[in-house]
């Protein structure tokens, strides 16, 4: 055979050779996969990467006969759950500064879970718990065992409202709740002098291209912790009966830097939980005293609401 030939044939070994090489994957199927929880409260953004281990039928998950845990255990899997917030806040009534910390839980004698840790280093393998140190953060928590079973590990905001929210760890029937609370990003107060212009009662009506709607009445009255209310009564109903949404609804009137602006927003059990972007209650500031008058603009700052002090 030529010299050509046999470099041929070597450079066909040698593409088959590498052909039954495997390919390094580009993923992986792990026992435990990686998830991320992301929430946004009034600004404020939480986030926790975690991996999620199953039950897989082991029982009990936790006590003296359970699983075999180390007394420091991260609740999650692999690497150390982490814990990410973009501003300072508040979880079960600790302090918690912004950045990001790898969270730990301690287990009593019992082996049941008894205090959460956060570690400021987040790079931590799960065999290796951290030490106790004094740059972390500790408190107590409680664990319950009568939640819905979860098989996989999941961390999840099980309710949010505009002052924060229930952070909570779900596995097998175990649950553990954390009251979370953020910093607020308005102020949702009035001054009595910021109230004055407002108290008292208005004859109202919506207005637009289609005419004017019949008459209801708006209140606003300043409570004592400084929230200045809108209470509507008479508010009609498309279907020529009242609203009954708009008659029971709690509106707050948030101050803006515009001296007679107010932004509305809706409460529910004495808990901000939305504004209405971009619509401002406008109160005519051109007599002494109280306002004359009033109008809501939309967010095209069309006017669809108009009052007058009626006392």
């Amino acid at each position: 055979m030529s010299p050509r030939g046999l470099a041929t044939r070597g450079l066909l070994a040698l593409v088959a050779a590498v052909a039954t090489v495997p390919a390094p994957a580009e993923a992986q199927i792990r026992a435990s996969e990686p998830s991320t929880l992301t929430q946004t409260i009034d600004g404020t953004v939480f986030r926790i990467d975690y991996f999620r281990p199953r039950t897989r039928g082991r029982a009990p998950l936790f006590g003296v006969d359970a699983v075999v845990w180390e007394h420091v255990w991260t609740p999650g899997a692999n690497w150390a759950t982490r814990l990410s917030v973009s501003k300072p806040v508040r979880i079960a009534d600790r302090e918690v500064p912004s950045g990001t910390w790898s969270v730990w839980i301690e287990m009593d004698e019992a082996m049941m879970p008894h205090e959460i840790i956060l570690e400021p280093d987040t790079l931590i393998f799960h065999t290796n718990p951290p030490e106790r140190a004094d740059d972390q953060l500790r408190w107590p928590v409680t664990m319950t065992d009568d939640a819905p079973f979860r098989e996989l590990l999941t961390w999840d905001f099980e309710d949010i409202h505009s002052r924060g929210g229930t952070l909570a760890l779900r596995w097998g029937t175990h649950r553990i709740a954390l009251d979370v609370e953020v910093e607020p990003s308005m102020v949702v107060t009035t001054t009595p002098e910021q109230a004055a212009m407002a108290l008292g009662t208005f004859e109202a009506r919506f207005v637009g291209e289609e005419g004017e709607s019949p008459p209801f009445t708006v209140t606003f009255s300043r409570s004592d912790d400084g929230i200045l209310h809108a209470d509507f009564e008479g508010v009609p109903g498309r279907d020529g009966g009242e609203d009954e949404w708009f008659n029971g609804l709690d509106m707050w009137m948030i101050p803006t830097e515009g001296e007679g602006w107010f932004l509305p927003g809706e409460a529910y059990d004495g808990v901000l939980w939305e504004t209405w972007a971009g619509n401002f209650f406008e109160f005519d500031l051109t007599a002494e005293g109280p306002s004359g008058s009033f109008l809501l603009r939309d967010e095209f700052d069309e006017p669809f609401m108009r009052g007058t002090r009626i006392r």
